[in-house]
């Protein structure tokens, strides 16, 4: 078997940290989640993030060219943005950290599905296939008719949908300025998040500061990481690694939250992420 090259493992170990971060921002959510409500986490993951965010796009120069040419597609973007954001922040403190990442996992199929009437992409019998095993993987970790409803999971299917929106519609604005793409989904969830903060604003503590900028820094991190992994290896290499987000979330939740994965819980996890590499492969 021949030996993976060096730039290969690069990009791999670039992923692996990739995966790292995002769920390092995930479990600060979490615990945030227990002391102070969505909106005020939102404002505050963005405020301390947003220095995090212009040092990368400084040094990636793309401060240098912030003017849009699709003024239609940055509103929506924006909207899509805040969508995703105050949905998933919302579940994290209401479902378990394993749970909700690998139900986070959905987002490449639900693109499969929109790209074929959107972007004219077809859909293919692997791709169906592929959907078709991500839906069992969801009905087994929701475990419908034993486990309890919990409304955290519409915000988990809204928050998705948006995510799923907000890749789409970067592949329609390809050619527009990265950096006025990555500015240009904050404005609406800051604006709301601070809306509904004024009025029951709590103060932070000097632990929930230190968090704040933990996952300021992890969402650097996150966005520099993918970058070098996909600008070092091909993305059929690399981003299987991304699926190592669900081991270091059942890692995170049983150590900071008690969190143990159970049976169906873990075999609805391999069955979506089985279905995301069968999209991969398609994608090849």
């Amino acid at each position: 078997m021949k030996a993976l090259s060096s730039p290969t493992l690069q990009g791999m170990t670039w992923m692996l940290l990739a995966s790292l971060a995002g769920t390092l921002i995930d479990t600060g959510v979490k615990a945030l989640s227990s002391h102070y409500d969505t909106p005020q986490i939102v404002l505050g993951r963005l405020l301390f993030g947003l220095p995090f965010v212009l040092l990368i796009a400084g040094f990636r120069g793309d401060l240098k060219n912030l003017k849009p040419k699709r003024w239609p597609g940055y509103g929506l973007r924006a909207v899509l943005s805040c969508g995703a954001t105050f949905g998933f922040f919302f579940a994290l403190g209401e479902l378990p950290l394993t749970l909700l990442v690998a139900l986070s996992f959905t987002a490449p199929l639900l693109i499969a599905v929109l790209a074929w009437p959107l972007l004219g992409e077809p859909l293919g019998w692997r791709r169906g296939l592929a959907i078709l095993v991500g839906l069992a993987g969801v009905w087994v970790m929701i475990n419908p008719g034993r486990a309890p409803w919990n409304p955290a999971y519409l915000a988990v299917a809204g928050s998705v949908l948006c995510w799923a929106g907000l890749s789409l519609s970067a592949r329609r604005m390809a050619d527009e300025p990265a950096g006025a793409m990555v500015l240009s989904t904050m404005p609406v969830s800051l604006v709301l998040a601070g809306t509904l903060t004024v009025s029951s604003w709590v103060p932070l503590e000097a632990w929930s500061l230190a968090i704040f900028l933990g996952v300021g820094a992890a969402g650097a991190t996150l966005h520099f990481s993918v970058i070098m992994a996909y600008r070092l290896a091909q993305a059929a290499t690399v981003a299987p690694v991304e699926y190592a987000a669900v081991l270091w979330a059942s890692l995170f939740g049983a150590l900071f939250f008690g969190e143990v994965p159970n049976g169906p819980m873990i075999a609805g996890a391999g069955l979506i992420i089985a279905a995301g590499l069968i999209v991969l492969r398609a994608r090849e």
